[in-house]
């Protein structure tokens, strides 16, 4: 695995000029990038941790649709209730 910078995120905007500035990627609940790196797939210069930033809700949208967060991992995603009763196959392919 390539080198690479971290950093825990201390705002949203932060992180926004993190990743605009130097080209790194973020980390969060439901992200494989660890993986993705450790593979080779992805080599970016520096990882930002958005962990810290508490964004984990989960609501519908005004036009049908779902708002997840950021934060948002796969299991919390896969077992809420909105996303099993509305979003079935996504929920079925994030426990398969």
């Amino acid at each position: 695995m390539k080198t690479f910078e971290f950093r825990h995120a201390s705002s949203i905007g932060d992180a926004i000029d993190a990743a605009t500035t130097t080209g790194a990627k973020y980390l969060a609940g439901g992200t494989n990038l660890v993986d993705l790196m450790k593979g080779g797939v992805e080599q970016p210069s520096g990882v930002i941790d958005l962990r810290r930033l508490g964004l984990t809700s989960i609501t519908p949208t005004a036009t049908g649709g779902v708002f997840i967060e950021a934060g948002v991992t796969n299991s919390a995603l896969a077992n809420h209730a909105l996303i099993r009763t509305q979003y079935p196959v996504l929920s079925h392919a994030i426990l398969s």
